[in-house]
């Protein structure tokens, strides 16, 4: 009987105890990601375009990246947020990737978020992707 007692007892601790560090762990990961983007509209008309920022990691140091869609729709808070996750999760897949690798990625990202989520159609050579002096 106190085999049981202590058996449950140490079982109720370890939820308690994995409960307790499951969200500190998961919130220290989505706070801290180094590779954030953030993205926002520039200029107007035939010369809009839609730049984003973020960071890539090759060989464990993080370096500058630019995005710049030239000649597109002007993006609403949504679809600049949803772009944003995009180039976030490529970059967290590639970490330490060559970065031809990661920059074809995000250019890939965000051709195929522009038509699959916002049902526009970007060509390749509208997407200029650099980081680390490579550019696509």
């Amino acid at each position: 009987m106190k085999l049981a007692r202590f058996a449950a007892a140490l079982g109720a601790t370890a939820a308690l105890t994995a409960a307790a560090v499951t969200p500190a762990v998961a919130q220290q990961h989505s706070s801290t990601s180094p590779r954030d983007y953030t993205c926002s509209n520039q200029g107007g008309g035939p010369d809009h375009s839609v730049i984003c920022s973020g960071l890539i990691t090759v060989n464990n140091v993080l370096n500058g990246t630019t995005v710049n869609i030239g000649d597109i729709n002007v993006l609403n808070d949504t679809q600049l947020s949803d772009l944003e996750i995009a180039l976030v999760k490529v970059a967290d897949n590639n970490i330490n990737a060559p970065v031809t690798v990661q920059v074809a990625a995000l250019e890939t990202a965000v051709v195929n978020t522009y038509l699959t989520k916002f049902g526009i159609a970007v060509l390749p050579i509208k997407v200029n992707v650099c980081a680390v002096s490579v550019c696509v």
